[in-house]
């Protein structure tokens, strides 16, 4: 486990359901580092040969695409690797990758999902993963305070599904509990909490909801945008709520 991760309170071991989180350098280095990190943790997964050497090579992508696109040149560096697992939504889990940077925006030069023009690394990620990636704004997980960025990520099928209850509580209070202290380290620290017969929800006061049941997390927002995840996938609640939070500020 490495320093950062530790000091952040993040597993580096994706069998525990965590987020992997580790800091990527601003120079010609981030690929081979973040080429480095993931394939650490790809040996617990089950995964073929292939899909090792396809994971590596759109890692590296991700990575150079955050370094020559995704960091504007007055700011400091501050691009991480994420690395986590989570329900497809048909009951299977994936592995999902994210590449943070500090530009919000997504320039139009680099194109985008379901654009023809963008470049030549992002259209392997998208041959690769069969459309399955994207980007959404969100905040860094390793900086203090939270930085404000985006993510560019991609998602892949896992051949068997690894055990993740160990490391998140799943009462619902205690999920609760859990879910506002990951919200709270990425800059959310405005939530208020309230136990109920059966419940406790999470207000941010501009009308955000959170509902914390026995077996899930429920989340509405006033533009509309809502949710429900098992409390198992803690971890991709929290991205998904700190994505609402993100796209309301604009």
């Amino acid at each position: 486990m490495t320093k950062s991760a530790t000091m952040c309170g993040i597993p580096w071991r994706l069998e525990d359901g965590g987020c992997a989180a580790l800091p990527l350098p601003a120079d010609d280095s981030i690929a081979h580092v973040a080429r480095s990190h993931v394939t650490a943790l790809l040996p617990a997964l089950g995964l073929s040969v292939q899909d090792v050497d396809d994971i590596k090579l759109m890692v590296s992508e991700l990575a150079t695409n955050a370094l020559q696109h995704g960091m504007p040149h007055d700011a400091p560096a501050g691009a991480e690797l994420w690395v986590y697992q989570r329900d497809n939504g048909h009951g299977r889990d994936e592995l999902v990758v994210k590449a943070f940077d500090t530009l919000r925006g997504w320039r139009p030069c680099d194109g985008g999902p379901g654009r023809p023009d963008h470049g030549r690394g992002l259209k392997v990620v998208d041959i690769l993963t069969k459309g399955r990636w994207g980007h959404h704004p969100t905040r860094s997980r390793l900086g203090t305070p939270a930085v404000r960025g985006k993510a560019t990520w991609f998602a892949l099928p896992l051949p068997r599904t690894l055990r993740r209850r160990r490391a998140w509580r799943v009462g619902g209070p205690y999920a609760a509990k859990d879910l506002r202290t990951l919200l709270v380290q990425r800059g959310l620290d405005h939530l208020e909490q309230e136990d109920g017969e059966g419940m406790t929800v999470l207000t941010d006061g501009r009308g955000l909801t959170v509902r914390c049941e026995p077996a899930a997390f429920r989340w509405r927002a006033p533009s509309g945008a809502a949710g429900t995840l098992p409390i198992i996938d803690i971890t991709e609640a929290c991205e998904r709520i700190v994505e609402i939070c993100e796209s309301r500020l604009g």
